[in-house]
């Protein structure tokens, strides 16, 4: 799945729980999800960048190379 579909889908249940707050005008509330989007995808990003960089350094200090 593409990294903006999942923040899409992480927003969509962010606000079918809160419908609060969503802005009432169209604009603003566009705005609001842009920023939203952007700051959870790149949040996302930085969370798998480290979990990838966890996973490379433990597959090379492990010495029972069972991953190949």
């Amino acid at each position: 799945m593409d990294k903006d579909l999942i923040v899409a889908e992480y927003l969509r249940i962010y606000f079918n729980s809160h419908p609060e707050k969503v802005p009432e005008d169209s604009d603003k509330a566009f705005e609001y999800f842009q920023k939203l989007h952007k700051k959870y995808k790149y949040k996302f990003l930085n969370d798998y960048k480290a979990k990838s960089e966890k996973f490379v350094d433990k597959f090379f200090d492990d010495k029972d190379q069972k991953y190949y």
